[in-house]
């Protein structure tokens, strides 16, 4: 948070001007595709109307974040190849929800995850687990998700109080709530899509303008990341493009990596806000689409940090 206190990004009043346009814009959308929402099912599950390729585009914008973006990028940039490791994961992760979740949930024709696993079990204990768990995931899901976002937006705002920051953090956390309560899943899915268009599209420019320096060539601008990173004055001394520095020094570590790469692939398919995109598509068939583009998506996504991360 000592960042927020001593830096601030561009004409606080500018920056205000942009986030007010993007939540006007975005509220509206979400009131005209809501305007018509009158049964149980378009506020759960949107009506279960979308295609796969809408879906998969909310799937997208639901699974990636800034946290993501910015995470994974900085992890690039800090230990090269061991940070790479995390894109991987993320990535093969939905290769999981493909084959063993995406259309097996769909089949059950259910609302909510509780419903799947009571389906065949007894009710009451399996709906009472089911519901801790989402809850328990969801909280400290969200607890990272709105410290990151409401942090940025403080920056980008330019508040450095800590009170005032705290502020930011709850208001944005409200912003959030207000979509949901007024859209439902509906309106959550096409403020997801947007967002999944806005931040790999934001991502691939910056990707190009940091190729454009060395003129497309991806080899020389992993040379001089590598150079900086060797020089004691820029980096931390590591070889970016040796492996497993970070996870292969020792026996705990080696362990520790393990453990990373069971949470990073099994974990995402369990999360609550991922599993509830595959009843929005009609069909199973759409639910495994979804998933396909989801995968596309978030490969490129990946993909293009590697090259933010170098940069």
């Amino acid at each position: 948070m000592m960042l927020l206190e001593t830096a601030q990004y561009g004409n606080p009043a500018i920056n205000i001007g942009v986030f007010a346009l993007f939540v006007v814009a975005t509220m509206a959308i979400v009131i005209i595709v809501t305007r018509q929402k009158s049964k149980a099912t378009d506020f759960y599950t949107g009506g279960a109307a979308f295609s796969g390729r809408q879906n998969g585009l909310a799937i997208t914008g639901d699974y990636l974040s800034a946290a993501a973006f910015l995470g994974v990028t900085g992890a690039i940039a800090l230990y090269g190849y061991d940070g790479l490791l995390y894109s991987v994961g993320f990535f093969v992760a939905w290769i999981v929800a493909l084959f063993l979740v995406a259309e097996p949930l769909r089949n059950t024709g259910k609302y909510t995850m509780a419903d799947v696993l009571s389906f065949r079990m007894n009710q009451k204990p399996v709906r009472t687990a089911a519901a801790t768990s989402t809850l328990v995931i969801s909280f400290v899901y969200l607890l990272a998700q709105m410290a990151g976002a409401g942090g940025l937006v403080a920056l980008l705002l330019g508040v450095s109080d800590r009170n005032m920051q705290s502020l930011v953090i709850g208001l944005v956390g409200l912003l959030m709530i207000a979509y949901v309560l007024i859209g439902g899943m509906k309106g959550t899915t096409w403020v997801q899509m947007i967002k999944a268009v806005l931040l790999v599209g934001g991502a691939a420019v910056m990707a190009v303008l940091v190729l454009l320096g060395d003129g497309f060539n991806l080899s020389a601008l992993m040379a001089q990341a590598q150079t900086a990173a060797l020089d004691p004055a820029y980096g931390n001394g590591k070889d970016l493009l040796v492996p497993m520095q970070q996870y292969g020094a020792s026996e705990w570590t080696k362990l520790s990596f393990l453990s990373l790469s069971i949470a990073l692939v099994a974990g995402p398919s369990g999360l609550p806000h991922v599993l509830m995109r595959f009843y929005t598509v009609p069909t199973a068939k759409e639910a495994r689409r979804s998933a396909v583009w989801a995968i596309a998506l978030v490969g490129v996504f990946f993909l293009i940090t590697l090259v933010l991360g170098m940069g």
